[in-house]
């Protein structure tokens, strides 16, 4: 089942990047654009291999990022998708 997994390491990776953006300004500039693809990523490896609920998650975090919602919505969405794959590991 590496689809999920591999799901879920696109998904910390989003995760991280909504991390960085909601602390403040960074010597890099996130975009929306290189969220939405992390989160796309996650889509896309877990294809057909992911929970609906989990897929359902990640569409909503999706949509969230090209809303212009603040990062603790999209993360909140996120870790949801992280928390029904069983793959959320402690800081």
């Amino acid at each position: 089942m590496a689809g999920p997994h591999e799901a879920g390491e696109h998904i910390r990776r989003a995760i991280a990047l909504v991390n960085a953006v909601s602390d403040g300004p960074t010597d890099e500039e996130i975009t929306p654009s290189e969220i939405a693809e992390a989160i796309r990523d996650a889509l896309e490896v877990g294809e057909g291999e992911l929970l609906p609920i989990a897929h359902r998650y990640l569409v909503e975090a999706l949509d969230a990022v090209s809303d212009g919602m603040p990062a603790d919505y999209v993360a909140m969405s996120l870790y949801a998708a992280l928390g029904v794959l069983g793959e959320a590991r402690p800081d």
